[in-house]
């Protein structure tokens, strides 16, 4: 205990480049310091969903508007009226017609990447990426796109297990990587961060399924500015067309 102290006093008087973080916990306990009690809790955004065949060229566009509240709340509102899906506590509730078509259990791990973990302790965040299947005595450096970064899950030049990313000047997340149910790899990467009210949201996410390009996510209108009305979330009565209000 008196070793995370002296290390979380460490960490509070350097800069994340001067800093030595050479662990998943240490990285935790940095993430911590410089943004909780910071970032922002709540925002919306439209989304601009692009997705490509197995020829690389554009299948389909979609404008879907989103929800998220940290730590883990999230609802997506597709292009048709009435259909729509809320993330809540593991679990997800799906509608059509704005009518329930039922419930399962389903982790958002990325809501615990993209900011949840400033709203939960780092003994639960600890948890949960075990519990994710995160290998998290893995720790190593590495590079994306010139930039530093802390590597959690995997060996360098292992592109297929199960690990995160996150940028080591800024602490955002800019890459996961897992395993499909067929058994495909699944890279997800994060760009063009926006800083926001305290925190960063990403504007671009890149899929990739087996080194294949199958689909690009826009981040557009991007507002933390106020709070959200909690019946967005209320999977009884969730509030209707929710994403009129901010026009």
């Amino acid at each position: 205990m008196k070793t995370r102290v002296l290390f979380l006093l460490f960490i509070i008087s350097c800069s994340p480049m001067s800093a030595q973080i050479t662990s998943t916990g240490q990285l935790l306990d940095a993430m911590q310091v410089k943004y909780r009690g910071k970032w922002f809790k709540e925002y919306t955004f439209e989304q601009q969903t692009i997705r490509y065949n197995q020829q690389g060229a554009v299948r389909d566009t979609a404008i879907w508007n989103e929800a998220v509240s940290y730590p883990d709340h999230f609802r997506i509102d597709f292009g048709k009226p009435g259909q729509f899906v809320i993330f809540k506590n593991d679990s997800s509730w799906r509608f059509q017609n704005y009518k329930p078509q039922g419930s399962r259990f389903e982790p958002q791990e990325f809501l615990l990447f993209k900011g949840g973990m400033y709203f939960t302790s780092p003994a639960v965040i600890m948890d949960k990426l075990i519990a994710y299947g995160y290998d998290t005595s893995i720790f190593r450096e590495d590079r994306l796109n010139g930039r530093r970064a802390y590597v959690i899950g995997a060996k360098k030049g292992d592109l297929t297990t199960k690990q995160f990313w996150i940028d080591a000047d800024h602490f955002y997340t800019i890459r996961r990587i897992s395993r499909l149910g067929n058994g495909s790899a699944l890279d997800v990467q994060y760009s063009d961060h926006k800083a926001v009210k305290g925190g960063w949201v990403e504007q671009v996410v890149t899929f990739y399924r087996d080194g294949r390009l199958i689909q690009i996510e826009n981040y557009l209108n991007i507002n933390a500015s106020g709070k959200l009305d909690p019946q967005i979330f209320n999977v009884e009565k969730p509030a209707v067309t929710w994403f009129e209000k901010r026009k």
